[in-house]
């Protein structure tokens, strides 16, 4: 069968001429769901036509910035999709930002609009920025947006990171990347027409993205307004939900409840998650009570969530050879992986370690008021990801450690990844967190921070890492906590780990 031109993306192609054919080719088709209302692609079309109306009456037009700070919920992908239609530029904001965050954000962008959900108006200062909530009009009548109004090369969207090394980078993508972007999201997401989709992480991050996927699949998408497993476990089963995103701890808490429940899906298919790999234990009792459903994604904000995979196949290969569950999978469909030097550039043999570094045509376009930031994020055409790592003779990607997270004791480079992984594979550890802490001779010292999941003291894991680790690679101090502190984006927060520990020293905490 012969694929339409039209259908095709193309060079000259923006992000509302294929989410636009969506809305109108689904209409009567579910979309979107969220606590007890449920909308077809038609009344979302309805509510984005409004929704658009409603931004281009607030002065809204191409190029624009639109600060979305809005909890989850049905407004999102509205005005989401009606930044898109007027061709703006969105801004989307994590509701757990603070006050002086937010505010030192919008003073940078200078946006037309900030739509704000009621909750979150104290973070942002009205006088600066017209402020529009986050209702949804489905009031049938307007029409849609006519296509053209941004052009491929234009901005469609500036990510801020979270500001946990400094001031918060502005992440510039354009429209027609980011088409392409959201087919890597169909593609390695293997999100098929009938899936459907259960996301309650926030939509101001990786939810967002596979939400508008789903929405362009022609898919259904259910929003939770915040995660909570025993609620998670009883929508599956009620709302037949097919796939779903998480990150790890979110599956270690899901696993406690069904195993509790004795509780095990009849529909889902497809458990996507990242930020953080799986432990070994954790797979296996996740494939025994779930089945071979779980792939893991790498990516980062200037490489949007599809840079490597490891595939369920590959997930079910580690069952016996657990040394692939620390790796983050082989490149994607659409992006190259090279392992680099982080000081030359010059690409690295086979098996040595480096800096793993990505060519997509889906990297960020450039950094926001920051120019040099950009040139020296990049080695030549290479993206620098500041992940060390190295690639195996299959060209699986293994990751030792952040730049900024190695630690040097004794001037011996040792890399938390790798100390990490030792500590969870003791059966009494359910996660752990290493960092550097200041030390008299060595200058800094390994320090393990550790969420027990049985009975286990300091000297026990002490002992257990002497016959794991090297001398210089063992912690030197364990430290046991409830949870983990997590950024806003659902990663291990090392910042506020090593924080109490360098308050009277010299070395940068971020």
């Amino acid at each position: 069968m012969t694929v339409p031109a039209a259908c095709v993306p193309t060079a000259s192609t923006t992000l509302w001429d294929v989410f636009r054919r969506s809305l109108e080719t689904n209409a009567r088709q579910p979309a979107l769901g969220f606590e007890g209302v449920e909308l077809s692609y038609g009344e979302v079309a309805s509510a984005v036509a409004n929704r658009a109306a409603e931004l281009a009456a607030a002065g809204v037009g191409p190029r624009d910035r639109v600060v979305l700070l809005m909890e989850n919920g049905l407004g999102f992908p509205v005005t989401d999709l009606a930044v898109m239609a007027l061709g703006a530029v969105k801004v989307p904001l994590n509701g757990q930002l603070t006050a002086a965050e937010v505010q030192g954000i919008v003073a940078r962008i200078t946006p037309r609009v900030a739509c704000v959900s009621p909750a979150l108006r104290p973070l942002i200062d009205e006088s600066d920025v017209t402020l529009l909530d986050d209702a949804i009009d489905l009031t049938p009548g307007t029409p849609l947006p006519a296509v053209g109004a941004a052009r491929p090369e234009d901005p469609a969207a500036i990510y801020f990171t979270g500001g946990t090394t400094g001031k918060p980078k502005g992440i510039v993508h354009a429209q027609y990347p980011t088409v392409v972007n959201f087919m890597a999201h169909l593609i390695e997401g293997g999100l098929q027409r009938d899936e459907r989709l259960l996301l309650n992480t926030p939509l101001s991050h990786a939810a967002g993205l596979f939400t508008l996927a789903s929405l362009l699949r022609g898919s259904y998408a259910r929003i939770e307004r915040a995660f909570d497993a025993p609620t998670t476990l009883d929508t599956i089963d009620a709302d037949r939900i097919t796939w779903t995103f998480a990150v790890p701890t979110m599956i270690y808490r899901l696993l406690d409840v069904a195993e509790e429940r004795d509780w095990r899906p009849t529909s889902l298919r497809t458990v996507q998650y990242g930020a953080a790999p799986i432990s070994a234990t954790g797979l296996r009792r996740a494939i025994d009570r779930f089945g071979p459903i779980f792939q893991q994604l790498f990516g980062q904000t200037e490489c949007p969530n599809f840079a490597t995979v490891l595939r369920k196949e590959d997930h079910v290969r580690a069952l016996e050879e657990t040394q692939l569950l620390r790796s983050c999978g082989r490149a994607s469909l659409m992006c190259d992986v090279s392992i680099r030097s982080e000081e030359t550039g010059d690409e690295v043999a086979q098996g040595a370690t480096g800096e793993l570094c990505l060519r997509s045509v889906y990297v960020l376009d450039r950094y926001w008021d920051d120019p040099d930031a950009y040139g020296k994020r990049f080695h030549g055409d290479w993206l620098r990801t500041g992940d060390i790592g190295y690639q195996d003779e299959e060209g699986n990607v293994f990751l030792v450690d952040r730049l900024n997270d190695m630690i040097i004791s004794g001037g011996m480079n040792v890399y938390s990844l790798e100390v990490e992984d030792a500590l969870v594979r003791h059966p009494d550890v359910r996660a752990a967190a290493v960092v550097g802490v200041p030390h008299e001779h060595w200058g800094e010292a390994v320090h393990a921070v550790v969420v027990a999941g049985g009975a286990v003291d300091e000297a026990t894991l002490l002992a257990y890492t002497r016959k794991e680790l090297g001398a210089y690679k063992r912690p030197k101090s364990v430290e046991f906590v409830d949870a983990l502190p997590l950024t806003v984006y659902g990663k291990v927060d090392k910042k506020a780990l090593r924080a109490p520990h360098w308050q009277d020293h010299d070395r940068a905490i971020g």
